[in-house]
């Protein structure tokens, strides 16, 4: 039989907090089929009408009323949209502390955690929202161990994520615990998945984040050091980069980034190290030196603090099946490199294409 998860919508939502998991049940059934269908997916919702209005203009139809005959799922997502994290109501918390009883599972995807904390599920337990609303969430319901940090959360069978396409990580997370690790990356290369995201993986990328800042030296010596990490990247070699004196830059970057220049370098290693080992074949030696580690004792202490494993653990659990396959390792120096280089290789040749389409003036 196949695994019944019920996503309960409470309208309007954020379209892909719905359709992102919908979309990782739905592939599992295209790709991991086997003769069977892996899971029976039902869309309910709390509107009397079953319409879904979404945030960006989307309108979606659910199957049903939520108390119309769901019986007894395997699973249960909750998804709320920003507005209706205030909401009081009874039948709707009843509903959702029975079927926190009664399933395998139970989670929430963005502000979805506000619901369940006030039906009372989330009491004692750890448990994230979308890092906008955390603190707001916190100061709301103080039985409960707010996280920000995380894109998911488990706490006994109740889960909760951090919104948008952290949703999308969870669905995943629940694939890999019904079918897999291999089942679960298989599903995310076919959503063509830059990185399939670990439950302790921070919400905000600090790549992301830098991308955001308006000093455009910044931003220029941000790509310059991801593709560097290799090197011995001193504060005084970081400030020289970009004419400051050491002091000043240390001010200039703590400003900018929210962080000190180590530790925004150690963070920006810790990513690296993981592509690594997830994406290549690479020893764990070569992935220290390749990610500016300079030794496996020394990545595998900052992976220790900053995702609670060994680069060891992380690799065996998180390691794509592409790299046993006898393709050559992109990766030549830093992370980044070789992708710049592919790219910059494909728009020459595309240049060089038009240039051979289109006469030239001298013939005209």
């Amino acid at each position: 039989m196949p695994k019944r998860v019920v996503l309960l919508v409470v309208p309007p939502v954020d379209e892909l907090d719905l359709v992102g998991p919908v979309e990782v049940f739905g592939t599992a059934n295209r790709l991991l089929d086997g003769g069977r269908t892996p899971y029976a997916v039902e869309v309910v919702t709390t509107a009397r009408n079953r319409r879904i209005d979404g945030q960006s203009g989307l309108s979606l139809l659910a199957h049903r009323h939520y108390q119309d005959g769901v019986g007894h799922p395997d699973s249960v997502l909750l998804v709320c949209g920003v507005g209706a994290r205030t909401m009081r109501d009874r039948a709707l918390f009843a509903w959702l502390t029975r079927v926190a009883a009664t399933t395998r599972r139970i989670g929430s995807v963005c502000v979805g955690g506000f619901l369940l904390a006030e039906a009372g599920i989330l009491d004692g337990r750890r448990a994230t929202v979308h890092w906008r609303y955390a603190r707001e969430f916190a100061d709301r319901y103080p039985r409960v161990a707010v996280d920000p940090r995380p894109t998911w959360v488990q706490a006994g069978n109740i889960y909760t994520s951090a919104g948008i396409s952290a949703g999308i990580d969870l669905a995943l997370a629940w694939v890999e615990e019904d079918f897999g690790a291999a089942a679960a990356l298989k599903v995310a290369r076919e959503l063509v998945l830059f990185l399939r995201r670990p439950g302790g993986q921070d919400q905000v990328s600090v790549s992301l984040e830098a991308q955001a800042l308006h000093t455009k030296s910044m931003q220029e010596l941000q790509v310059w050091m991801m593709e560097h990490l290799d090197r011995r990247l001193s504060v005084d070699a970081l400030a020289d980069r970009v004419a400051m004196s050491a002091r000043n830059f240390a001010r200039v970057f703590a400003q900018e980034f929210g962080i000190t220049p180590g530790r925004y370098l150690l963070q920006s290693r810790v990513e690296a190290a993981r592509r690594l080992l997830e994406q290549t074949d690479k020893t764990l030696t070569q992935v220290a030196i390749a990610s500016g580690f300079r030794s496996v004792d020394v990545m595998r202490r900052a992976f220790l603090r900053a995702l609670g494993t060994t680069p060891l653990r992380y690799r065996r659990h998180f390691r794509t099946s592409a790299v046993r396959s006898r393709m050559r390792s992109t990766v030549l120096r830093g992370p980044l490199v070789a992708t710049r280089r592919e790219i910059a290789m494909a728009a020459r040749v595309a240049t060089t294409s038009n240039r051979r389409l289109k006469p030239s003036v001298a013939a005209i």
